[in-house]
């Protein structure tokens, strides 16, 4: 059985499209090795990714047929940034989240960001450039920040704060910065970077490979719990400061080493043992995964916490997918006990997901091909094109026949008719708080509680 409303998952290699084939079995295209090359990331585009999404609006679609059949005209004069901004482009004509771009790491200027707002700062730097820590942003190559972020909001779908979110992650990628028409040169580029202080600086920066023990803020020893220890899927620690145990949720998956559910479990038993009253659930990097394998367990969370306490749900940009769906059955089983602190999350309440990642190794992109609706807001009830969990019962859905009926008879159904997921309590991340090393969130928390006493 597939994860469900996943923004991880294995990925295929592609196999050459019939497109390509045909051309070569005909004989009437002398192409190029760059061109099959190409011609086969557009095939399996084509083919796997584009037709069966269910994204697209008709007019969306209309557009993007049309820029399509453009690029594969032009397969073989294009370089391999060109080709990758280009079909990442036409994937976000839909305007959907999961209808995005999943970069993969590649060699770039030796800077990393991050996305404080509809800001871009300066959070890893390789030693030479350790003073532009904590910087801001200003411009690349003489474009300014309306233009940066339009080329960059363009490169993937939904919501513009996720956008951000995602062009933060290549802002060093000198590659895809020119293609996009914001950088010179593929090979370096010039940033201008406010400092803390307020002097700015201008600093030409080449392509570089990243290390290992590059300088990053929060600094290692100012890193707050929320920040530390990433590789980790999900953890829990005891706030006696709160009367509660934090859990964290960075993916709705199951480790060899233990399941999601049973982790849950574990950290409840712990939350009594203890005696604590509240529940702080860190879900600001949940990314996705399978929603049913803790669905169950969050609308039934709420009924095993003693009255007066409460659910603090962190949420933020990064928080999507099965992240959004663990929240909203929280807060529908949960109520007004359940309070949400901090930024908005990620994605819109309708969506469209499901599907095998594609793997466009040329363009060294995955994809997904959304193929299965999503509705959050009315359970589903005008729709026949939903996730077979959480449409109506008895209801169509766009899930093939046979997998709906292994869900159904697993899972069951389950809509979900959830007004927003907007926070109760606005707790932004700042560049103030990386160089502090405070975590906002769990500020928020703690001053609700003593305004409570």
């Amino acid at each position: 059985m597939q994860s469900s409303c996943t923004l991880a998952a294995a990925a295929r290699f592609a196999r050459p499209g019939l497109m390509v084939a045909l051309a070569l079995a005909s004989g009437a295209v002398a192409q190029s090795p760059e061109r099959q090359n190409q011609m086969q990331d557009l095939a399996v585009f084509r083919r796997e990714v584009f037709e069966p999404s269910r994204a697209y609006s008709p007019s969306a679609r209309i557009k993007a047929e049309q820029r399509l059949v453009k690029l594969e005209r032009r397969a073989g004069h294009l370089s391999e940034a060109a080709l990758t901004v280009e079909i990442c482009r036409i994937t976000a004509l839909a305007d959907n989240l999961h209808s995005s771009c999943f970069f993969s790491r590649k060699a770039g200027a030796p800077l990393g960001f991050t996305v404080l707002g509809d800001r871009f700062f300066v959070t890893l730097a390789d030693p030479s450039n350790a003073d532009l820590l904590g910087g801001e942003l200003i411009a690349v190559d003489g474009h300014g920040l309306p233009a940066l972020r339009t080329a960059g909001r363009s490169l993937t779908g939904g919501p513009a704060a996720h956008r951000d979110l995602t062009f933060s992650t290549v802002l060093n990628r000198l590659d895809l910065l020119n293609a996009l028409g914001v950088a010179d040169t593929p090979q370096s580029a010039r940033y201008r970077i406010r400092l803390p202080s307020g002097r700015i600086v201008e600093r030409s920066l080449a392509v570089t490979v990243r290390e290992a023990d590059w300088p990053s803020l929060p600094a290692a020893d100012r890193t707050p719990w929320a920040l530390q220890d990433r590789a980790t899927i999900y953890r829990w620690r005891d706030a006696p400061e709160l009367d509660a145990v934090v859990v964290q949720l960075r993916g709705n998956v199951d480790r060899p080493e233990r399941k999601l559910h049973d982790f849950l479990t574990e950290a409840e038993a712990n939350r009594k043992r203890l005696g604590r009253t509240n529940v702080v659930l860190d879900m600001r990097w949940d990314t996705g995964g399978n929603f049913l394998l803790n669905r169950d367990f969050m609308r039934a969370w709420p009924s095993a916490l003693p009255t007066p306490g409460r659910f603090f749900v962190l949420t933020g940009p990064a928080t999507v997918s099965a992240g959004i769906a663990s929240i909203a059955y929280l807060k529908l089983a949960g109520g007004d006990r359940v309070v949400l602190v901090g930024e908005p999350v990620g994605d819109r309440l309708m969506f469209f997901s499901e599907g095998d990642f594609k793997e466009l190794p040329y363009a060294g992109v995955m994809l997904l091909p959304t193929t299965e609706r999503y509705d959050f807001r009315s359970g589903c009830r005008s729709y026949s094109d939903c996730f077979t969990s959480i449409a109506q019962p008895g209801g169509p859905t766009a899930t093939p026949l046979a997998e709906a009926a292994e869900y159904d008879r697993t899972y069951g159904r389950a809509p979900l008719e959830i007004a927003n997921l907007d926070p109760d309590v606005a707790a932004p991340w700042t560049i103030r708080d990386y160089l502090d090393g405070q975590d906002p969130g769990m500020k928020a928390i703690a001053d609700l509680l003593q305004r409570a006493k």
